[in-house]
């Protein structure tokens, strides 16, 4: 059998890839080496602008996220090395909040309702490599739990298998810059302090985000610098709650007895794929392009990509279609999201900027605002906004 689209990863982008594909009425395979619910080291934070997404999906995916367990962030705080403190909140839309939760409960909910739409979904199968026709990609070689292995052809294959993506890899797209950071990240619960406001703490060659997710729990990512990983200069993960006491706003915050779900670990960050489309395949999500968690951007562009390559490919636009479609949807949030991550490595530089923040709440709202995809990144682009961010 040849398959209308073999979707690699059964995540947010893969999932809606292939619900709306799906939905069309095109035949769809959705490969998955993981079994769900499964969980995944991310800040499950989803974007206010997400939430208009998940509505567009229909069949209930909305209110199933609502009835789960959630929280629901209004703004964003942002703690300097210096230790200033500014707040910003989401100012637009109908619903001026973000919903956050557990990876376990959203990747499950969408990949029910791919099933749902019609795709055939295949969990515990590892994609190992691509098959070839006439230059163009025609399938996949996967393998399923008991060491079979098999192809499945198709028509497009789809990579939505995340950062470390098999197809971007076999397909030799994959590129990296500075700076290079890694992610540690848990579950804790009655962290003290913590409301509906996200926050983020900087100091020198690190971050840490907080983010609450429902039923008392929070999820707790502490961000740093690969190189002082693979340089072995501290026990990242077994020293997790020392690191994080090493925060003057975190100090004290946390029970270490009240671990929930233990550190993972994810990164290298800043890598993207140099094309996202190639004759008979594209990739979605963090396959084709993840920079930093700073912004929190993963997941709404993940699902806004799935829309892309769904409109593309229901379209027979073309593949090529496809990448200038990304480009034009996220070229200003790939800037934003690039000046941030690379300004956080810079104490003197955040200091500045927060502390201008700090003193203008309506700048502050617009930079959360635009982060939260509410607004156009160009508004924060602008010559005039950002002399405002230093001077």
């Amino acid at each position: 059998m040849t398959w209308d689209a073999v979707i690699v990863g059964a995540g947010p982008a893969g999932s809606v890839t292939a619900l709306l594909l799906a939905r069309a009425g095109a035949s769809v395979l959705l490969l998955d080496r993981a079994r769900f619910p499964r969980d995944k080291p991310c800040s499950e934070y989803l974007s206010p602008a997400t939430t208009t997404i998940l509505e567009r999906l229909g069949d209930g995916v909305l209110p199933e996220v609502e009835r789960a367990a959630h929280a629901k962030l209004y703004g964003m705080k942002v703690v300097a090395p210096s230790g200033v403190a500014m707040v910003g909140r989401f100012r637009s839309g109908p619903r001026p909040y973000s919903f956050a939760l557990p990876r376990t409960v959203f990747d499950t909910v969408l990949v029910n309702a791919a099933a749902r739409a019609g795709a055939d979904v295949r969990q515990g199968v590892t994609v190992e490599d691509l098959t070839w026709d006439r230059g163009s990609v025609a399938g996949v070689v996967a393998r399923t739990g008991n060491g079979q292995r098999g192809t499945c052809n198709g028509r497009v294959v789809i990579g939505a298998d995340g950062l470390h993506s098999v197809i971007a890899r076999r397909l030799g797209l994959i590129r990296t810059s500075p700076p290079r950071r890694v992610a540690f990240s848990a579950h804790v619960g009655d962290v003290a302090g913590v409301d509906a406001i996200g926050e983020l703490h900087v100091r020198r060659n690190g971050y840490v985000g907080l983010g609450p997710i429902g039923g008392g729990m929070t999820t707790v990512a502490l961000v740093v610098p690969v190189a002082a990983v693979r340089a072995r200069e501290r026990d990242f993960r077994g020293e997790f709650f020392a690191e994080l006491d090493r925060f003057p706003g975190l100090a004290g915050r946390f029970d270490p007895r009240r671990v929930e779900r233990g550190v993972l670990a994810t990164g290298p960050f800043a890598q993207w794929s140099r094309m996202a489309a190639v004759p008979g395949a594209l990739l979605v999500g963090d396959a084709a392009d993840f920079f930093d968690p700073f912004t929190g951007q993963g997941i709404h562009a993940a699902l806004r990509g799935a829309e892309l390559a769904a409109e593309c490919l229901i379209s027979k636009s073309g593949l090529r279609s496809y990448a200038r479609a990304r480009r034009r949807e996220f070229a200003g949030k790939w800037l934003l999201e690039r000046l941030i991550a690379v300004g956080v490595g810079s104490p003197a530089l955040t200091n500045r900027v927060v502390g201008r923040l700090a003193q203008r709440p309506e700048l502050a709202d617009l930079v959360v605002s635009a982060t939260g995809n509410l607004v156009p990144a160009r508004r924060v682009l602008g010559p005039r906004v950002l002399a405002r961010l230093l001077w």
